[in-house]
């Protein structure tokens, strides 16, 4: 992952490098979302809509069968 040194303008605006527009299709006119994670970075991502999104999700699937179990018996 590469990082961008940008400016935010008097106005508080960013320019998004280039690279970054084309490689993510962030053209004039597209929304964006802007948050901060619970570490404190902040995170600038293409709007989508919620059925687009993928997510990752790295599991054990022993582990989890068995934290299923234990809910199951301190019922």
């Amino acid at each position: 992952m590469q990082g961008y040194k940008i400016r935010i303008s008097t106005k508080g605006q960013i320019v998004i490098p280039k690279e970054i527009r084309e490689k993510h299709m962030l053209g004039a006119g597209r929304s964006v979302v802007i948050f901060e994670d619970a570490d404190g970075a902040v995170r600038i991502m293409p709007k989508t809509k919620l059925s687009n999104i993928k997510i990752n999700l790295q599991f054990n699937p022993k582990e989890v069968e068995k934290e299923i179990e234990k809910m199951r018996e301190e019922k």
